[in-house]
């Protein structure tokens, strides 16, 4: 039985030529509906082939709108001019999710400068001196981007080590792009880094359903097979994904799981029903990308109520088979859950208020709990299962 799992796998695909495509971190040749901004961007970048530092760029829109699509095809088309001119220009592009400190930054930054070097258990201070020796050496016009640079722990040290950098540089220089999907990140940056940056700022819009229908339609030309997807599905994709504030990312998700479910069916293509079934799987994954976003305490609420229901704690049914947990039981398992993370836990009152914002999310559902139980009680259920939401929040370091 597990072989023929595997024998499938071997087979030629009816559906697919090349699912990249349909991933978000696939840069095709030509970006639609964002002509505008890749220009803009472009121009804002020129003068580091002229020897001249660019300003540093801020770009900000909701997520699936282009922010990282357009920056990286833009350094692409950059570094690949400067190569054929023989300028010495290098963009390196940094997910702070992942690398979420200064000290990782460099690292990151250092590993690219310095590739096959180890520079696990030097300090930050070694790190940061390498690199700025070895883009004064070169001479080299260094663009740093971090992506989702709102995640950055010590944002503004950062930043600001980055940015004066070029006062200590004899050749070369080092800009920064930070992308972001909080228009109000920069608040939280000190008087000092703010005043240090001479950044300029872009937003990007949401796509409407024609744009996503164009991008989809683009990159269906080189996912599928000729004639394997109903431009209708297509279509619908789109008409969903506007929907969703207009997110590209949640389109090409949306026709990828549908083209899976095209081909676990064995169909001969991708139609509107398999969008319409995609729709449920990818929201589900929405919710649970949303959860890694959400503030400490309220991913520490979410971390306890998945215990008490994997556990099946405290477990009252209302209704056949249905798992349900008390406002109650949930704050006392929240409060030994926070302790246990080093955590301060919050009051009462401010938990009601994350049952609340979660709920508002419909990440939970939380009802009145009614007769036989005290004042004014709540019943949480969970709106997605338990077990997806622990193995998100046990991945993470939530202390």
């Amino acid at each position: 039985m597990i072989e023929d799992v595997f024998r499938t796998h071997l087979k030629e695909s009816k559906i697919f030529s090349n699912r990249d495509a349909l991933s978000p971190h696939f840069v095709p040749d030509t970006l639609p509906n964002r002509e505008r901004q890749i220009e803009e961007l472009s121009r804002t970048l020129a003068p580091i082939l002229s020897g001249r530092k660019p300003e540093n760029v801020f770009i900000y829109g909701k997520t699936g709108v282009g922010k990282t699509a357009v920056t990286r095809y833009v350094l692409r088309k950059l570094e690949d001019f400067a190569k054929e001119h023989e300028i010495p220009v290098k963009g390196i592009y940094i997910n702070c999710r992942i690398h979420d400190s200064r000290h990782r930054v460099l690292m990151k930054v250092a590993d690219a400068l310095f590739p096959g070097e180890n520079f696990l258990g030097l300090s930050t201070t070694h790190i940061y001196d390498r690199i700025l020796s070895r883009v004064s050496e070169k001479g080299l016009r260094l663009i740093v981007v971090l992506d989702e640079i709102d995640k950055l722990k010590g944002i503004s040290e950062t930043v600001y080590a980055l940015n004066r950098a070029n006062d200590e540089l004899e050749r070369g220089s080092i800009s920064i792009i930070g992308i972001s999907n909080n228009l109000t990140f920069k608040e939280s940056l000190d008087a000092r880094t703010k005043s240090t940056l001479c950044q300029k700022e872009m937003i990007f819009p949401p796509y409407n359903a024609e744009e996503l229908r164009r991008i989809l339609e683009q990159r269906a030309q080189i996912a599928f097979k000729k004639g394997a997807v109903d431009p209708s599905a297509i279509a619908l994709a789109a008409a969903y994904a506007a929907k969703q504030s207009g997110d590209a990312r949640y389109a090409l998700a949306l026709l990828l799981r549908a083209g899976e479910l095209a081909e676990e069916e064995n169909a001969e293509r991708v139609t509107e029903d398999h969008v319409r079934k995609a729709r449920e799987r990818v929201e589900e994954d929405i919710v649970l990308d949303m959860i890694k976003t959400l503030p400490q305490q309220e991913q520490i609420v979410l971390l306890a109520l998945a215990r008490l229901i994997s556990a099946r704690k405290g477990i009252r049914k209302l209704g056949e088979g249905e798992t349900v947990i008390t406002s109650g039981e949930l704050f006392e398992a929240y409060v030994k859950t926070a302790k246990e993370l080093g955590v301060s836990p919050v009051s009462d009152r401010w938990f009601r208020e994350y049952i609340s914002e979660l709920d508002t999310y419909g990440i939970i559902r939380a009802t009145p709990a009614g007769k036989g139980f005290r004042g004014n009680t709540r019943v949480i259920r969970l709106n997605i299962p338990a077990d997806k939401v622990l193995k998100v929040l046990e991945g993470m370091d939530l202390a």
